[in-house]
Order: structure tokens, then sequence, then C-alpha cells
């Protein structure tokens, strides 16, 4: 995803709370990607030269965390 906007990794794995914290960013002239898992988080983020900021629940269900997500190995 190439544009003049930043764009933002959103890490959340509520749907409804993603969806909602997508929109009233994407509003202030965001570009947003989701991911609701911290391995789905994990691969956008290695895969993506373009993103700028990574907003990441901590508690992300099963799997790994947010925590464990942005820790490098």
């Amino acid at each position: 995803m190439v544009s003049d906007k930043i764009n933002i990794l959103l890490v959340e794995d509520e749907r409804i709370i993603a969806e909602y914290n997508s929109l009233v960013l994407q509003k202030h002239g965001y570009s947003v990607l989701c991911a609701f898992t911290g391995e789905d988080a994990v691969h956008i983020a290695l895969s993506n030269n373009y993103i700028s900021l990574i907003l990441m629940d901590i508690n992300l269900g099963k799997g790994i965390t947010g925590l464990q997500a942005v820790t490098p190995n």
C-alpha cells in the first residue's frame, strides 16, 4: 500500500473494536491495515515497508501476545 497517507497497522483481536478504531483513524486521514492475531501482525509488518506506526493490543487471545509480536528474537 503506497500513498501519501501515513500507514498504520492496527492489531486488535476484537473485530468490532478494530472496525471502530479503523474508521476513526481513516476519518482523520490515515490509511489503516488490520491484523486480528499476533501472528498476522508479524507477517504483515515484515512484508510491508510502508507501515509508519503499529497500534498493538497486548492481549490477543490464543496465540502469541502483542508483546511477543513486537519483541525481536
